[in-house]
């Protein structure tokens, strides 16, 4: 699909710039990239995990600078400036994906701390051979889901340069990240010591995500 729109093109002459328009296949190969994105963050990061500054480290394991968290620096062109955007051909604009906010690092980071929160939970109750209240289990879900939906729609807000509602949007997943933080101290296992490493791993995501979402709500007040 063409990165661009343009308001003086009808429908007709859109559907005659054939090349320039994705199908559902081009999606899905898409899609399956952005999950590729996702498990090399996650790859990363289990890398230098035991490294007090694992997040940046993380983020340099993936070609990001610290300030491509937040992407909140608007850019500002003058007028002279114009002259050097240069128009690209067919062959070229196929060449390019379009940006989404799959892109946005702080899509890939959480979705990829989320996920392994998931799992690892998903794992440990499937192993446990003592019963949690179903209100717990309930509730932790729930809350995780909220932590994640909030940071989706915060991270898309930056995009859209609504940068005081991003900051309104974390805060809603910090507390609701938060509460998931309790309830996933009230889990019983079998398992002592298997209990306490899944404790220790989603502690250490958690926390990160938290310092995921105070450092771009600090950039997005200044």
């Amino acid at each position: 699909m063409s990165q661009y729109e343009f308001e003086g093109n009808n429908e007709g002459d859109w559907d005659d710039s054939e090349d320039l328009a994705w199908n559902e296949s081009d999606w899905q190969i898409f899609l399956r990239n952005s999950d590729k994105e996702i498990a090399r963050f996650l790859a990363a990061y289990n890398k230098v995990k035991d490294q007090d500054d694992r997040l940046d480290a993380a983020a340099s394991l993936m070609g990001w600078h610290r300030d491509d968290w937040s992407s909140t620096d608007e850019i500002e062109l003058e007028d002279n400036d114009f002259p050097i955007i240069k128009s690209l051909d067919i062959d070229d604009l196929n060449n390019i994906d379009p940006y989404t906010i799959h892109k946005h690092p702080i899509y890939i980071s959480s979705n990829a701390l989320f996920s392994y929160l998931r799992a690892s939970w998903e794992r440990l109750m499937q192993e446990n051979k003592l019963n949690n209240e179903p209100n717990l289990i309930w509730g932790y879900s729930v809350s995780l889901a909220d932590a994640e939906k909030h940071c989706i729609i915060a991270a898309n807000s930056l995009d859209l340069g609504d940068f005081l509602l991003a900051v309104c949007h974390f805060k809603n997943a910090h507390s609701a990240l938060n509460e998931s933080m309790r309830m996933n101290r009230l889990f019983q296992h079998h398992d002592q010591e298997k209990l306490n490493c899944y404790l220790r791993e989603t502690n250490m995501r958690m926390h990160d995500l938290r310092e995921i979402w105070l450092r771009v709500m600090s950039d997005c007040r200044r």
